[in-house]
């Protein structure tokens, strides 16, 4: 509906799982990459592992989000929609192939921007951590909220941008 009404660019912006040992609850994550393990982007292109996001956005938003103070790290997501159902050897596999988070909407944004041929990108800021092979919720959320409302500005200054 967003690229019907005129849209060029879009960008995500959600909160994930975290993955690796070394990233945690706040930091932020633009992901390259998504690998395809939802429903919706296999309705709209053949079977692959990964989707792509628009590098030339998620480097622009890498150095707005730089610009503001904060740092970042670029990297692949993994999308699942299936909420709380990543397994155990799942997450073992995709942790040994350095994927950082797990989220629900990368890879069919990303899609549609590939389809519709629109610039697509997507930001995760570390929510709870699949790291350790068990579940941990942060114990904190004020650090996710700043990171959020650094995203946020970040966001809308590359999006305020002209093509």
């Amino acid at each position: 509906e967003l690229y019907v009404m005129g849209a060029r660019r879009m960008i995500l912006m959600t909160w994930g799982g975290i993955l690796q040992p070394d990233i945690k609850a706040g930091d932020i994550v633009i992901c390259n990459q998504a690998i395809r393990d939802d429903g919706t982007s296999h309705h709209y292109l053949p079977p692959e592992k990964y989707i792509r996001a628009d590098a030339q956005l998620s480097e622009r938003l890498a150095q707005a989000i730089r610009a503001r103070g904060a740092s970042c790290t670029i990297g692949t997501t993994w999308t699942t929609d299936a909420p709380y159902r990543e397994t155990l050897d799942e997450v073992k596999q995709y942790q040994a192939e350095g994927v950082k988070t797990v989220e629900m909407e990368s890879a069919g944004l990303f899609t549609i921007g590939q389809i519709r041929g629109i610039q697509t990108a997507s930001i995760v800021i570390g929510m709870d951590s699949l790291a350790a092979y068990r579940w941990q919720v942060p114990e904190r959320l004020d650090v996710i909220m700043r990171s959020l409302e650094i995203v946020y500005a970040a966001c809308v200054d590359v999006l305020g941008e002209s093509s």
